[in-house]
């Protein structure tokens, strides 16, 4: 995966508060840096991981079984839709 270098400047105070909380977490600023740029790049996508639509994608829980007959019921959607 190619990486990318991103740079920002901090003032004394945040960047004192920056090696504080890497160090308690056993972090390099770096690492500390990355984690932070996730969180806010998860936080602002506004694409929340704990909704229930995720619970299938992600084993939280099985597909409803709707019963015998019912296989299908999604190609037959698309194809009444679609004309596929």
């Amino acid at each position: 995966m190619e990486r990318k270098v991103a740079q920002t400047e901090l003032d004394a105070e945040e960047y004192r508060a920056l090696v504080r909380i890497a160090e308690k977490k056993g972090l390099t600023i770096k690492d500390a840096l990355r984690e932070a740029a996730l969180r806010w790049t998860s936080e602002e996508s506004g694409i929340d991981p704990k909704d229930p639509i995720f619970d299938i994608a992600l084993g939280r829980r099985k597909a409803q079984d709707w019963g015998k007959g019912t296989e299908r019921a999604s190609r037959e959607v698309d194809e009444t839709l679609y004309g596929k």
